[in-house]
């Protein structure tokens, strides 16, 4: 225990770059059992791996060496905090106190975690607790030492919305912190005569649960309408700002302690405007996304979130969602499996090594799949031997996207289409709380789209500025033809191109990432093809001074070969046979 009162009285300085997640890791979600796959799947960082269980010396020395053995085989390991799952563990540290700290529902009942509804801890169900509580704090920051006892590279935050959650879809919450933490906010945030224009007459003896009730507000009809109801817009932006306050904390905290600057992730989909809230605050996404296996079909949404977190400067690290895994589990379709994750790394991130995979549906709950290393560290070992393909390449077009969060829904919409035709675009963020736009941010593209609705008036001068045309986005049609058929494939419609450049580096290639997404799921595999792909010269020129006659191929498990260029006024185009799940073709360089 003197190793703790030494560790933790210290406040470290912290020097260094941030460190970043690059587009060739293979990253592990959880530290193996068997350490020898990280060899097998050439490993590069362990993601989500823990913390000590305690800080009894037994449970310190088993966390060190899971991080040793990381890095005796050049991994990096990221601890882990968990703002929900570990309810057990605050029932133990806090046992005479831990009811203060449970979420509670308008009419002050407590709340559980709904995907916990198998899980007990000392004859206690899952409680949610609430981020706002003090000792509930003081219990994060707990993880937080117990995940830096070891030489941690970086920390995971797993549920990282907390409370702000619970406020959201889950009934919640209604605690006295988050009662007089939101009149406090409101006092901060506005004046007198606003506050009574918002119905408030008293700023002094606000209570929310109470303002509700008077307005005919149940338990019932805040969970299935909470955003609809007088003041839930800005009780939810104080949830939100104070669960991303309690991010900033843990982070700075575990950097503190360990006097570097740590890789940062949060649990995210990266798929919605408040799951991507947190940008500032990490230096990549990791968790799980939606893949909808039981559709028997590739789904493409994943390739429009790698797309909208590149335009945030950050990559996901990907894997499926609880109820993928247990249909994976229950079918056992690897060749499935294998389709995200050429698409992930194909569109700039990365998809997490599928050697333990939590599974749930509501009639199972919780269980687990183990992926076959054979089925897997193939794909993996590929990526890592052509890292040079990946690492600093960002997608080549002419046309970008302004994300805001009004117009997601369009963006999102359209986005999902020009992936399916193989339109070439990218995706910039406009919202300041994310970073905004900058200048060099809009120079490389020559047409900016955005959705219904407004977007920042000074992106609109910095376009004009800049002498970018903004389009509003009506549908397929309204994108004129010369962006429409940049990239032209024939022999078949269900091959996916992704062109990548690296910027800043003038003798670099292009990159023409080929995904074939024909999968049947009798064969568990994708129907080899014969395709010919055509390129628009204009749009390669961007990057190429100039155009050789041949590219090379790389495909999983196969040698490179070459194949021919033709080469016309305004194409360039190859072909290629009997095409299975992915090829790079490399032009120039």
């Amino acid at each position: 225990m003197v190793l703790f009162a030494m560790l933790f009285s210290l406040v470290a300085t912290i020097r260094g770059e941030r460190p970043v997640l690059q587009a060739s890791d293979v990253v592990f979600m959880y530290a193996p059992r068997d350490k020898k796959l990280y060899e097998i799947y050439s490993g590069t960082v362990v993601g989500w791996a823990g913390r000590s269980r305690s800080k009894d010396d037994k449970d310190v020395y088993w966390f060190r060496k899971q991080v040793e053995e990381a890095h005796k085989f050049g991994l990096k390991y990221c601890g882990s905090v968990d703002f929900v799952v570990d309810f057990g563990g605050f029932i133990d540290f806090c046992p005479d106190g831990f009811e203060k700290a449970i979420c509670r529902d308008l009419d002050g009942n407590p709340l559980t975690v709904p995907w916990l509804w198998d899980h007990r801890h000392n004859g206690h169900p899952a409680y949610w607790f609430c981020t706002n509580n003090p000792d509930y704090r003081a219990y994060l920051k707990e993880q937080v030492e117990r995940a830096c006892v070891a030489d941690i590279d970086g920390l995971h935050i797993d549920d990282w919305r907390g409370t702000s959650a619970c406020s959201a879809w889950f009934g919640g919450c209604f605690c006295e912190h988050c009662r007089e933490g939101f009149k406090d906010w409101l006092k901060a945030h506005f004046g007198e005569e606003e506050l009574k224009r918002m119905g408030i007459e008293d700023i002094q003896s606000f209570d929310y649960a109470v303002f509700l009730k008077s307005k005919g507000v149940t338990k019932d009809s805040w969970r299935a309408q909470a955003g609809n109801l007088p003041l839930a817009d800005l009780y939810q932006s104080f949830q939100r700002e104070s669960s991303l306050k309690v991010v900033g904390m843990v982070f700075e905290y575990a950097e503190q302690i360990r006097g570097k600057p740590l890789l940062r992730s949060v649990n995210s989909s990266a798929s919605t405007p408040e799951a991507l809230r947190v940008a500032p605050l990490v230096d990549f996404f990791c968790g799980e996304m939606e893949h909808q296996a039981n559709t028997k079909q590739v789904y493409l949404e994943p390739a429009f979130v790698y797309r909208l977190v590149e335009g945030l400067g950050k990559r996901q690290a990907a894997t499926a969602g609880g109820y993928d895994w247990a249909f994976i589990a229950e079918k056992e379709k690897p060749g499935m499996v294998r389709t995200w994750i050429a698409q992930a790394y194909a569109f700039g991130s990365v998809f997490m090594v599928p050697h333990h995979q939590w599974c749930y549906t509501q009639e199972k709950g919780t269980h687990w799949w183990e992926g076959n290393p054979e089925d897997f560290a193939p794909l993996y070992r590929f990526v890592r031997e052509n890292a040079s393909l990946f690492d600093g390449y960002v997608s080549l077009s002419d046309v970008a996207f302004i994300y805001t969060d009004e117009g997601f829904d369009d963006i999102r919409g359209a986005s999902l289409e020009l992936l399916e035709k193989n339109v070439p675009f990218s995706v910039i963020g406009a919202e300041k709380d994310r970073g905004g736009i900058k200048k060099e941010n809009l120079e490389k593209f020559r047409l900016l789209i955005k959705g219904k609705g407004s977007i920042p008036k000074e992106i609109e001068k910095l376009a004009r500025q800049e002498k970018k045309k903004i389009l509003q986005w009506e549908g397929y049609d309204s994108l004129p033809w010369e962006f429409r058929n940049q990239v032209i494939v024939r022999g078949s419609d269900k091959l996916r191109v992704s062109l990548r450049y690296k910027p800043g580096s003038a003798n670099a290639p292009i990159v023409c990432h080929l995904l074939n997404q024909d999968y049947d799921f009798e064969r568990d595999d994708v129907r080899p093809v014969d395709i010919e792909v055509s390129l628009s010269k204009a749009l390669l020129g961007k990057v190429l001074k100039s155009f050789p006659g041949k590219a090379s191929v790389y495909i999983p498990g196969k040698p490179m070969q070459k194949v021919n260029l033709k080469i016309s006024d305004e194409r360039i185009s190859f072909n290629l046979t009997n095409l299975g799940l992915w090829a790079i073709v490399v032009i120039g360089g």
